[in-house]
């Protein structure tokens, strides 16, 4: 009669690696894929304001952005760095961005960058109320 049913207790336990690596590899190629077919663009749908506030004092900068992505400064076409140098001299002045909903978003946040280095962050983006899109009296949603 064998005493020994299990076999010798000398050999060493071994796990097989090759599903774990299989299954791996099937993850990999998994996202790899999913990731080739998705959109790398963003689609941003800039938001209206019903609560805002009709500005009503003018002591402020005025940068608007066209939707050719034209930059002006108080109604007068100007260049990323004169609006720098215009917020570097009017510290006191409030800084009111007129961003246009179809302007390139490239544009959006170089204006950003902008605001937030020279304004610490404090400035407003002008909205339009959304029962009168056509309206020419621009609402005022404030940022920090």
């Amino acid at each position: 009669m064998d005493t020994n049913l299990f076999g010798s207790f000398e050999d060493e336990p071994q796990i097989d690696l090759t599903p774990l690596i299989d299954c791996l590899f099937m993850l990999i190629i998994f996202f790899v894929l999913t990731m080739s077919f998705s959109k790398p663009v963003l689609e941003v749908i800039l938001p209206e304001a019903t609560n805002a506030e009709t500005s009503q004092a003018r002591n402020e900068l005025l940068v608007s952005v066209k939707a050719d992505g034209t930059l002006y400064l108080n109604a007068a076409p100007a260049t990323i760095e004169e609006i720098a140098r215009a917020l570097d001299e009017a510290p006191e002045r409030l800084l009111n961005i007129y961003m246009d909903e179809e302007a390139p978003f490239s544009r959006f946040v170089a204006v950003m960058d902008l605001a937030k280095t020279k304004r610490n962050g404090r400035f407003v983006i002008s909205t339009r109320r959304p029962e009168s899109p056509e309206s020419a009296s621009p609402s005022r949603a404030a940022s920090s």
